[in-house]
Parts: C-alpha cells; sequence; structure tokens
C-alpha cells in the first residue's frame, strides 16, 4: 500500500474530488515560484491584470466609470504601507508567475516573447535573487 506506484494512485484520485466551496485555496503565501520573469511574462500579466480591473470596474461601476480605483482598503495599504522604492517594481514582477498560474492564465507564448523583448525588459533575470 505505501508503494510508489500506490501514491500515485491516490494522489490522482484527489484530482477528481469535488472542491469544497468551488474552489482552491492556498495554504501559506506564495511570493514568487520558480520561473525566470521573461519580457513576455510581464506583457501577460499586465494585461491580465488590466482586464480583471475592467471586468471588476464593469461589474461594479459599468464601463463608463473609466479607471477609479478605490484606495481605502487592503490592496492599497499593501502596496503603500511600507512603501520601498527599490522593492516596488521588483516584487510586483516577482508576483507574476505566481498570480497567473493560481487564475490558470497561461505564463508566456513564443509569440508574447519575441512581440515585447523590447518592451516589457524584466528587472530580474532568472537566478539574481
Amino acid at each position: 500500500m505505501s508503494g510508489p506506484s500506490n501514491r500515485r494512485g491516490f494522489l490522482r484520485g484527489l484530482t477528481t474530488l469535488p472542491l469544497i466551496g468551488g474552489s482552491v485555496a492556498l495554504i501559506g503565501s506564495p511570493v514568487r515560484a520558480a520561473q525566470p520573469v521573461t519580457p513576455g511574462m510581464l506583457a501577460t500579466y499586465s494585461t491580465w491584470l488590466h482586464y480583471e480591473q475592467r471586468a471588476i470596474q464593469s461589474a461594479v461601476v459599468g464601463m463608463e466609470g473609466g479607471t477609479f480605483i478605490p484606495c481605502l482598503n487592503p490592496g492599497s495599504h499593501y502596496h503603500f504601507d511600507e512603501y520601498d522604492k527599490e522593492r516596488f517594481a521588483l516584487d510586483a514582477q516577482l508576483r507574476a508567475s505566481v498570480v497567473l498560474s493560481a487564475v490558470g492564465c497561461p505564463l508566456t507564448s513564443a509569440e508574447a516573447e519575441n512581440a515585447w523583448a523590447t518592451t516589457f525588459r524584466p528587472i530580474v533575470r532568472e537566478g539574481s535573487l
């Protein structure tokens, strides 16, 4: 019962179980994934964030509401309560792969890498931290 194939079967079976509450919750606080930050990933993340924000705008105030961003909330405090200019952009880039993976969005594509290679230059490269 404790052989490797039995463990794999058990783990594979877990993927077929219904989710309680209909979602998956992350345990702990992932801050970055073992993925290099690339121009295509940054373009993908920037685009995903834009459309996510627009979807919220559409639901809450309508598309004609523009780009109003409320600031009296934990989302704003997360970014600015302990603001460090040196870490601000770096931390956002390091979160890109974690967020995209969590929502099921592909991290990048060959097309994105080619199109955005000179526009979205990462602050960090693989292995620099």
